[in-house]
């Protein structure tokens, strides 16, 4: 498998010749949008890719015409439409590793009473391809299409801490500006976390995204120990506490992890 280069911001100052900026600008209107669809309108949109209200109107009208927005006249606003949902499917049903992963996640969540997920880094986020929920952790609605941000999740934590010094502090830099002032208390945790995972195989996260919830993460690596994929194992902390997480549920996940690898080498 080839290495995924992240993608650039809508708004990118860095010049490429070979991207073509109107293509990015709309991909970016569609990725605006959360795992709950919620209809919003332009300048909602604006403000979420940063760009221009005229521009992202000339675009989001595109995006209408083909298919891939839904727009409620009455509300004035926008939601995702059909064709975004084919080129999603398209991409997991390519995704065999959802396929070797799922049992060892659903019996991961099910010893845990907790969910699993499996997920795939972009940009400075996860993308969820895969989860596996038990009735106690429904209280936590994050499903198949979530984005978790890598600095305050088990998942992104462990991803950070496998990647290769040089890349991960060139990631790292482009987290900053997402979290403004509160920055420096983010990256303490963060990278107290990712030394520690350096040494034991997996990170945690003690309610540092949702409050409410901790969560620990283990990396998938391809045969030359780079990492393509994470999973993870979080519900409501009174169920998922930091001590179960360090004691058991941490080393399990990683132990999931290494199991999947091992069935699906030659795959990734």
């Amino acid at each position: 498998m080839a290495r995924r280069k992240d993608p650039l911001p809508a708004n990118s100052t860095e010049k490429d010749y070979r991207i073509n900026t109107s293509l990015a600008r709309g991909l970016s209107i569609l990725k605006a949008f959360g795992p709950d669809n919620r209809p919003i309108g332009n300048a909602e949109i604006a403000a979420r890719v940063d760009l221009p209200k005229a521009t992202v109107s000339r675009l989001t009208f595109t995006l209408t015409e083909l298919g891939y927005l839904d727009y409620d006249e009455d509300l004035g606003r926008y939601s995702l439409g059909p064709s975004v949902l084919t080129l999603g499917y398209d991409v997991l049903a390519q995704m065999e590793i959802r396929d070797i992963a799922r049992p060892y996640l659903q019996e991961l969540a099910d010893y845990a009473d907790a969910s699993t997920y499996l997920g795939t880094p972009n940009g400075t986020e996860f993308i969820y391809v895969d989860a596996c929920r038990t009735p106690a952790s429904m209280a936590i609605r994050l499903g198949v299409g979530s984005r978790i941000p890598m600095a305050s999740t088990g998942m992104g934590r462990a991803y950070l801490a496998a990647l290769p010094e040089a890349e991960r502090e060139a990631l790292i830099a482009r987290m900053a500006p997402e979290y403004g002032a509160s920055w420096p208390e983010v990256e303490t945790r963060m990278r107290a976390e990712i030394e520690r995972a350096k040494t034991r195989g997996f990170a945690m996260s003690h309610g540092h995204w949702i409050s409410e919830a901790n969560s620990a993460g283990a990396v998938i690596r391809r045969t030359d120990g780079y990492p393509v994929y994470a999973l993870n194992v979080g519900g409501l902390a009174s169920i998922i506490t930091s001590e179960r997480l360090a004691s058991d549920l941490g080393p399990r996940v990683l132990g999931v992890a290494r199991q999947i690898e091992h069935i699906a080498r030659g795959m990734l």
